[in-house]
């Protein structure tokens, strides 16, 4: 339905204190699906074949998956969950109220689902896009020279963006309006207004990500605030007091999430089934996405380190082997906002973890020294 329902929307952080860890722009960081809100369609009921997943998308009664081998899962209503035989070398994902969008690292695009409206009908010869997003029963395409195409309903105009619009480097699709992120920190919006929800408050700039609900649109500017606007009926578009910090954004039909740089959640909005209600303790969290009334959000992987044999500067690990060292392990934090657990060392790269007991680092400055917080 928009770019919470599409692409998993991936957190960049900046090395700072309090756990922030550097996501290089870009990097997907693999990770575990959690759910909450509406599961009268099983959309929560993450299958236990699903691991690894890189992006998340949701649509009105399903979940998507893309894992990091570049294949798609999908589960809860079944009229979506018929993922092409074969598919693969998938980058992103997007979900619309009944269809899912795949794009192929070629710069092509897939759809299936519902296609009453011919959302799911591809435009023949569409190729360069560079990202992708679904509104209910219509697709967007933003491509590579950036300008943006569109397929299904158009009932409101929601495919007919604003004569000579380029420079567009992301979108979103709400129930009859697109919300567009052009590359100078500006958004366009066209598509049905009643609401309020093309109408762009006046002197919007340094915008780095947009999200669209049902008759909602959200942006988020470049300093962690977040702005919105639209129908408001369920406080959707009442941004909480004094949220700072935002690293991304998305939007279900009528409730409205953020994540954090600290990597938690805040939601807010429509609360009928629980999509508002975040769980509690919920933290490592890399990428959100938003469903007509449920709500996704991958949680990152844990490095750890156990023991030390050998060398300080060796050892192998993984997601459930644990690494040797402490030096090996922080080589793996750049690469990824990982919480990394290890033992107590004195000065890390250099002395060997001597306490068998598992801590994790809260707070790794400029030095690469790390203060020691609770398991």
């Amino acid at each position: 339905m928009n770019i919470s329902r599409t692409a998993s929307l991936l957190l960049r952080l900046a090395l700072a204190p309090l756990a922030l860890w550097q996501l290089p722009a870009g990097a997907q960081v693999p990770g575990r699906v959690v759910g909450w809100g509406d599961n009268s369609q099983q959309q929560l009921s993450v299958p236990a074949s699903v691991s690894a997943v890189i992006a998340i998308s949701a649509g009105d009664y399903n979940s998507v998956a893309l894992k990091s081998d570049g294949t798609v899962a999908s589960w809860g209503f079944n009229s979506q969950n018929g993922v092409p035989a074969g598919l693969a070398g998938v980058t992103a994902i997007a979900s619309g109220s009944l269809h899912t969008v795949a794009l192929k690292s070629n710069g092509t695009v897939v759809c299936w689902g519902d296609n009453q409206l011919g959302q799911s009908t591809v435009p023949a010869g569409l190729t360069g896009v560079s990202s992708i997003s679904a509104g209910d029963y219509f697709t967007l395409a933003v491509k590579s020279n950036g300008t943006i195409a569109g397929w299904g309903d158009n009932s409101k105009g929601q495919l007919i963006p604003p004569a000579g619009l380029t420079g567009v480097t992301a979108a979103a699709g709400g129930t009859n309006h697109t919300v567009a992120l052009k590359s100078n920190g500006t958004v366009v919006c066209w598509g049905d207004n009643f609401w309020g929800q093309t109408s762009v408050p006046g002197g919007l700039t340094g915008v780095i990500a947009v999200a669209a609900g049902s008759f909602h649109s959200v942006a988020l500017k470049s300093d962690g605030t977040v702005v919105a606007w639209g129908l408001n009926s369920q406080n959707q578009t009442s941004v909480p007091a004094g949220l700072t910090g935002v690293a991304a954004i998305a939007a279900g039909a009528r409730h409205t999430l953020a994540l954090k740089s600290d990597r938690t959640v805040v939601a807010w909005g429509y609360n009928a089934t629980g999509q508002s209600t975040v769980p509690a303790g919920l933290i490592a969290v890399v990428a959100i996405a938003g469903g007509k009334d449920h709500s996704l959000a991958i949680q990152g992987t844990d490095y750890y380190v156990d023991f030390v044999a050998g060398n300080d500067l060796t050892g192998t690990g993984g997601i459930t082997k644990p690494l040797k060292t402490v030096a090996k392990a922080l080589t793996l934090v750049p690469s990824g906002p990982y919480s990394v657990i290890h033992v107590k060392a004195g000065n890390y790269g250099t002395d060997r973890p001597r306490i068998t007991k598992k801590v994790r680092i809260v707070n790794w400055g400029n030095s690469g020294l790390a203060r020691i917080g609770k398991p």
